[in-house]
């Protein structure tokens, strides 16, 4: 058997024993980042991780940009998850926003793989992998999405204001929140500004 019909027969082999391959590679990646930082992915070692073919990955996914910003953002969304549960529905449209966005923010620069960009950048570091400003919308959504749909459930939106203008707004401050500048200064401050400037600009 010549190595180009091996290699056909592997290939085979790995979509007839895998058919939820994506999946394994998005575990890999995520191993990967879990070690060593999101800058740290090579497909070569995902394909080895996942037990498959560089080129096999590249039948599932474009790049390894792809893979990352699914990690990232399936990341993003348990903690944004998390923190929808805990919003209290009776509640301040304002106090979801500012504790969205505080808490948010703190459990993003808390998590291993973010820490590793640190010494990178942070989110600038960011802007380099999983898709570049991509990435970052993508790791902001989730939980804009969240609470934006309580509040326009309530009413509270201003008139005005589009869903989608509001969405794009509060996706830019909460990049902003992860940057050292504002991670540096106290949470009271941070909470204080958020609801002057951010809130209350897009509540009724």
């Amino acid at each position: 058997m010549s190595a180009t019909t091996a290699a056909t027969h592997e290939g085979a082999r790995e979509l007839e024993t895998e058919p939820d391959l994506r999946s394994r590679l998005v575990a890999a990646t995520a191993e990967v980042i879990a070690e060593d930082g999101p800058l740290a992915v090579r497909v070569e070692e995902v394909a080895r991780r996942a037990g498959c073919s560089r080129a096999t990955v590249y039948r599932y996914v474009a790049d390894k940009d792809e893979l990352v910003r699914e990690v990232l953002v399936q990341r993003s969304a348990a903690i944004a998850a998390r923190l929808d549960a805990e919003i209290d529905d009776a509640g301040e449209p304002a106090d979801w926003i500012v504790e969205g966005l505080l808490g948010h923010a703190e459990a993003v620069r808390a998590e291993p793989w973010y820490r590793a960009l640190d010494e990178q950048g942070g989110a600038s570091a960011l802007a380099r992998v999983g898709g570049g400003p991509e990435a970052l919308v993508a790791l902001a959504a989730p939980l804009v999405a969240g609470f934006l749909a309580r509040i326009e459930q309530r009413g509270a939106l201003r008139a005005d204001i589009t869903l989608d203008e509001a969405t794009e707004w509060l996706i830019g401050v909460h990049l902003g929140l992860l940057s050292p500048a504002f991670a540096e200064r106290t949470r009271a401050h941070r909470a204080s500004m958020l609801r002057k400037f951010v809130a209350y600009s897009l509540l009724t």
